[in-house]
């Protein structure tokens, strides 16, 4: 048996499933899907969370509540007081998502849009900056940043 033969006699098994174990097949490829598209971005994007969500109201208005923030991991040396980066502070789970207003040897002051004062933990140390945000993508992240702010409070 070819090659081939195998792929259509799998793809000939998979188009016959029915039921429960459909719904278990599409499950897997979709999780599967997932994290390749996560970690496949991480690679090529120099990151290890390519992709986060907006759940406060700090970047407001410039970020909404449930914009998906796709983000680029680069040498400290190309990120300048204007751009928006995402950190993480040790032991927090959800990512920080703020402008950086002032830049040095050791890390960023970092500010969101919407609030008074730098963010009062500064400087954030280069190694907890995941990157800077390269594109937006406008709600579609909204359902998960509500489970977010009931999960793990808003930011």
């Amino acid at each position: 048996m070819s090659a081939t033969d195998g792929i259509k006699k799998a793809w000939n098994k998979f188009r016959s499933l029915r039921g429960w174990q459909a719904w278990i097949v599409y499950i897997l490829i979709g999780i599967g899907l997932g994290y390749g598209i996560r970690y496949g971005l991480g690679f090529i994007l120099n990151t290890p969370d390519p992709v986060t969500t907006v759940i406060s109201e700090s970047m407001y208005p410039y970020y909404n509540i449930g914009d998906v923030l796709i983000v680029e991991g680069v040498p400290p040396k190309d990120i300048h007081v204007g751009d928006v980066v995402v950190y993480k502070l040790p032991g927090r789970e959800i990512p920080i998502v703020h402008r950086v207003v002032a830049k040095g040897k050791y890390g960023v002051v970092t500010k969101g849009d919407n609030n008074p004062l730098p963010d009062p933990w500064c400087p954030i140390p280069w190694k907890d900056v995941e990157g800077k945000v390269v594109l937006r993508i406008p709600y579609i992240g909204y359902p998960k940043a509500e489970l977010d702010r009931y999960l793990y409070g808003s930011s």
